[in-house]
């Protein structure tokens, strides 16, 4: 019985390695992928001109001629 309880105790040691290591790489790389993500989506976002929204609205209404969008 003097091999149970050191055998219990590396078996701990390797499941927690087993479990700890990929969980923490997991846990540590998701956040900078998604801030990458992120600064990509801004980046392709900054380099789209975008008009003022009273630009877009004052022609579409005078194009349409429908009473329900007169002032």
């Amino acid at each position: 019985m003097g091999w149970f309880w050191p055998s219990i105790t590396l078996g701990l040691v390797f499941f927690g390695c087993w479990t700890g290591i990929p969980l923490h790489l997991v846990l540590t790389r998701w956040h900078r992928e998604l801030e990458a993500k992120h600064a990509e989506i801004a980046a392709r976002v900054a380099a789209v001109p975008h008009p003022a929204p009273a630009e877009v609205a004052a022609p579409a209404r005078a194009e349409t001629g429908d009473p329900a969008y007169a002032d």
